[in-house]
């Protein structure tokens, strides 16, 4: 596999950074505040000269294939296009070096792009709009000649359900219904590869969060905290930084034994050793810079590639100003009947593009027994 950790290596041919500055000139780059800051060119094209190159010189095939994939990435995930109609936003702050990382790995590994769901006790039925984003980028990339994009969604409730002391009965069952209708609406979209996981909560994985916790120096910890305050349905502060930490050992450990470990419940399963991109809501990016904190402070891997989505409040909980559950719409409540929050009529709108209410019902609605 290409190593791209760093090393001395030639610098970024002068077509090659032309061609990536362009795709990342005015990507919206995100901070603490909601206030998106266009990429200027010119930091465009500071940032990809401080990437990381091959540590040792390809070959010349691999060098093209290299400058093939970059320009495919970038394009497919945070180009013009998947900003103008693929429901995506932009990047996190600190988010081009990972992207980079991940460009240029995806040129000799398969590429995951994988979008993980929090516990809910009522998952809304615009929960499924959140893989539209990730179905959209690899259509985009099979479209452009790139080969074994997979999408990977991780239902995390049986973990996080567990850190914020929701009701480990009821998340479980909703956890079931999001992920059959899912595995429908995947296989209806396909062609596309795909695989739907749910996380396990064994006691090491538990142990694990509390030395993650126990690490943190007084000021990491006050840091954290002042980020994620009102976040992520804590009540206390021990179970914030459990649920901050938890994003770590998710997304940042995968070849480490404190890793998570997930079931596939629908689907192929994901590729091994593939170059990830994670596809996540606006709020994603504060949980993406803790853990970087984490990282700084305790010794864990820099948080890899994060583009986010337009979607304002996490897909997998019901919006405050008015919602639609996933199970009311399958018993047949349509949309109409009661108001609904900004944020949940324009998720919603990514699925009525696609289907209407109707002929979706009608995919999404068999036992959910039969969908393994």
């Amino acid at each position: 596999m290409l190593d791209v950790s760093g090393g001395a290596a030639p610098p970024l041919g002068k077509k090659q950074e032309n061609l990536l500055a362009a795709i990342l000139r005015g990507v919206p780059v995100l901070g603490h505040d909601n206030e998106a800051r266009p990429l200027a060119e010119e930091e465009a094209r500071r940032l990809l000269r401080a990437a990381p190159v091959p540590a040792l010189a390809p070959s010349a095939e691999e060098t093209a294939e290299l400058n093939r994939t970059r320009p495919r990435v970038l394009h497919a995930v945070v180009g013009p296009e998947a900003r103008r109609t693929g429901y995506v936003h932009g990047l996190p702050c600190h988010g081009v070096p990972p992207l980079l990382r991940a460009a240029a790995a995806a040129a000799r590994a398969p590429l995951v792009l994988r979008v993980v769901y929090g516990a809910s006790t009522e998952v809304p039925l615009r929960a499924l709009s959140y893989v539209l984003p990730a179905v959209r980028m690899a259509a985009r990339l099979t479209g452009s000649g790139h080969p074994g994009c997979h999408v990977q969604v991780v239902l995390a409730g049986p973990l996080s359900g567990r850190l914020n002391a929701l009701c480990e009965e009821r998340v479980a069952e909703q956890t079931e219904l999001l992920g059959h209708c899912l595995q429908r609406l995947l296989c209806f979209l396909g062609p596309v590869a795909h695989s739907v996981y749910r996380t396990a909560a064994p006691p090491r994985v538990l142990e694990a969060l509390t030395e993650l916790v126990a690490a943190l120096p007084a000021e990491g910890r006050a840091r954290i905290l002042c980020r994620l305050d009102g976040k992520g349905g804590a009540r206390h502060e021990e179970q914030t930084l459990r649920y901050a930490a938890a994003h770590v050992l998710v997304h940042d450990r995968a070849h480490d034994r404190t890793r998570v470990p997930l079931v596939l419940r629908h689907g192929t399963p994901a590729p091994a050793d593939p170059a990830v991109i994670d596809v996540g809501s606006l709020q994603e990016r504060h949980f993406h810079e803790v853990r970087r904190w984490f990282a700084a402070s305790t010794g864990a891997d820099d948080p890899g590639a994060l583009v986010l989505t337009r979607h304002s409040v996490p897909p997998y909980t019901m919006a405050r100003g008015g919602d639609l559950a996933l199970r009311d719409f399958l018993d047949g409540r349509d949309h109409e009947e009661e108001p609904l929050a900004a944020a949940a009529r324009h998720d919603l709108r990514q699925l009525w593009d696609l289907l209407p209410p109707g002929p979706l019902r009608q995919i999404l609605d068999a036992p959910v027994a039969a969908a393994r």
